[in-house]
């Protein structure tokens, strides 16, 4: 045989790529040995970037060597062949053709891949009676569906804690278990250096977070209260009074509300994700009477959200269901094929939901993968493999091109289609 190219065993190779995430992408440089991925750090390249990551960013190069992860193709718990499996997306294909996708429904995990809306919308267009729901364990499209309502437009806000002087947390812990973590603490860190420039936190939570333990002013509250809280700031801001405090100190409300009107046009009120969208639009009403939009807080169009409800999930109109990701029969207590002719799984384990399916497809890891995705910033970002699938696993994109019935399934063709550039532009994105 002869050495692959540009690969001098013994020496390192770096490579960049992407984690996709439900909220953005995290870009990444990669450390590879004789194309074993062995460790992860951010891109310091990227524009804006400072060569961040997080810890999951970190843990996950862990799950492309996990031993329980999804290894073969399944029909009703047995192996089955990679050719047989793959014979059976043809004819399902073929099988909706027919009747337009009726019966046939999609239960994915949010993404910001524009190759899988690309596929979502040929599904659309070429199974027009099909339906397509989106899931996630822990609801992170909040901030963008508040920012939507409360501006009356498709937009999702980004925050620049670099730009605030005075900031105030309404039980969000954007240092820690919030997603884009990484952004957030680089970009407050750089608003924190001593001197007169100086940002002040306010955090009011419920739990000890990390964000509490590097606040300045730290509030213990009951999340019953944070409503109550936030109205009583909202209405310090437009010079009124609000008597019901929460239980909460006056003149902690007085102090707080003093600051952020002192500082107009540099401050920033954020909500946590585990908060109901009202104390979202609170928060967007002070950063708007505050006259922070456009400065602390920028809001960036979004694609609206092609899914239906998953209230209206009707089994009894649905004979196929076929789910991209997730764990539904653990994390929503469900038992779809109860009720279903056929339960069609695409995941990287064999886990409650493999359980509950006639078929499961083992998902390749992301290093294993050719993609897409948008970070945070909106910014397109190429998905790039380090190394071949080790157990033959399908990605994403491969998987839902062969259901759309495409003559085109190789994601790498999928991925530059999407990118509709030059050959030259495309040699630029991807190296």
């Amino acid at each position: 045989g002869q050495q692959p190219a540009d690969c001098v065993y013994g020496e390192p190779q770096y490579c960049a790529t992407a984690m996709p995430a439900r909220t953005g992408a995290i870009p990444l440089v990669v450390k590879s040995y004789e194309g074993r991925p062995i460790k992860i750090e951010g891109n310091a390249l990227y524009p804006g970037g400072n060569g961040g990551t997080d810890r999951y960013a970190q843990a996950s190069i862990l799950d492309l060597y996990d031993p329980d992860r999804a290894k073969r193709f399944t029909h009703d718990g047995k192996t089955v062949s990679r050719e047989e499996a793959l014979k059976f997306l043809d004819d399902l294909s073929k099988k909706f053709v027919a009747n337009s996708g009726e019966g046939l429904a999609f239960l994915a995990e949010s993404s910001t891949s524009p190759s899988r809306a690309r596929l979502q919308k040929i599904i659309a267009d070429k199974f027009p009676k099909s339906k397509w729901f989106t899931y996630d364990a822990i609801d992170s499209g909040i901030h963008q569906r508040a920012a939507t309502q409360a501006f009356a437009q498709p937009v999702k806000p980004v925050f620049h804690f670099d730009k605030a002087k005075v900031i105030l947390s309404l039980d969000c812990d954007f240092l820690g278990s919030e997603d884009g973590a990484h952004e957030h603490i680089r970009k407050f860190a750089a608003g924190r250096k001593a001197g007169e420039g100086m940002s002040r936190l306010y955090a009011v939570e419920s739990l000890f977070t990390l964000t509490g333990a590097n606040a300045d002013h730290r509030l213990r509250m009951a999340p019953s209260f944070i409503k109550q809280f936030a109205e009583a700031v909202l209405s310090k801001v437009h010079g009124t009074t609000n008597q019901d405090t929460g239980g909460v100190d006056p003149k902690w409300i007085s102090e707080c509300a003093k600051d952020l009107i002192a500082n107009r046009g540099n401050v920033l009120v954020v909500a946590g994700q585990r908060q109901p969208i009202e104390i979202h639009l609170l928060a967007h009403g002070i950063n708007s009477a505050l006259e922070s939009i456009g400065n602390t807080l920028s809001l960036i169009q979004a694609a609206e959200a092609a899914s239906a409800d998953l209230k209206n999930f009707d089994a009894s109109a649905t004979d196929t269901l076929v789910i991209l990701g997730g764990n539904p029969a653990y994390n929503l207590n469900w038992s779809p094929k109860q009720k279903l002719e056929m339960v069609v799984r695409f995941g990287y384990y064999e886990d409650e939901t493999s359980e509950k399916s006639n078929w499961h497809f083992p998902a390749a890891h992301y290093l294993e993968s050719w993609g897409d995705a948008m970070t945070s910033d909106g910014t397109l970002v190429p998905i790039q493999p380090l190394t071949q699938s080790f157990f033959g696993g399908l990605t994403e994109l491969e998987f839902i091109a062969r259901i759309a019935g495409e003559s085109q399934a190789n994601p790498y063709e999928i991925v530059k289609t999407t990118f509709a550039g030059s050959d030259e532009n495309w040699k630029k994105f991807v190296f």
